[in-house]
């Protein structure tokens, strides 16, 4: 399965995590697990999205096997400024984590994200319009109470092209672990982007 013992490179070196701030002391079995469902986005209604904080999937106009970017925020927000960035008509993925008034939602958000985008680098679905690869600062704060961070996905495949999508029969998983000198080790249950002839 592709995955299997990847390591992201971008975070085993000259990342921003610090392997001084995360602990390896007896936490091995310490798991902290992160649950996102996605929906899609044109079966969320606007009053479903007022003061949300999470992860959203772009599919503009022009996407065809790549999502177009993935971000993650106050989402009705950062949708209305991607408005005029991307090429209309819209499609795509939600994950609500919670509200603006959730330090927590806003933490767990940046971490799916972080993974998503992990997870589509190394799928060749990585999204063309993201330059940055993610924010680590909260899985660093998860790894100096915890030695393995588990995401786990449900609903619709984030990744997977909406017009061709289906709900998922059961969540996939992102499984992060320290390693030690800052080395993480991603794992997930995506395979590798099947190529249209």
């Amino acid at each position: 399965m592709v995955g299997e013992g990847l390591r992201c490179p971008k975070w085993r070196a000259g990342s921003t995590f610090s392997p001084a701030t995360a602990s390896t002391n007896g936490l091995s079995d310490s798991v902290k697990v992160i649950r996102a469902r996605f929906d899609r986005l044109t079966e969320l209604r606007v009053v479903d999205l007022v003061r949300a904080v999470g992860v959203y999937v772009i599919w503009d106009g022009q996407a065809r096997a790549r999502p177009t970017y993935i971000g993650e925020g106050t989402v009705l927000t950062r949708l209305a400024d991607h408005a005029n960035r991307f090429t209309p008509p819209f499609d795509g993925y939600v994950a609500i984590l919670g509200d603006t008034s959730s330090r927590t939602a806003k933490r767990e958000a940046e971490i799916v994200e972080a993974l998503l985008l992990a997870v589509a680098e190394d799928t060749d679905r990585l999204p063309p319009h993201n330059k940055a690869p993610g924010k680590t600062t909260g899985i660093e704060r998860i790894f100096r109470s915890h030695g393995v961070l588990r995401a786990s996905i449900s609903g619709y495949d984030p990744l997977g092209i909406p017009w061709q999508s289906r709900r998922l029969a059961a969540a996939k998983t992102i499984r992060l672990e320290h390693l030690g000198l800052g080395a993480l080790d991603v794992r997930h249950g995506w395979r590798l982007r099947r190529l249209q002839s």
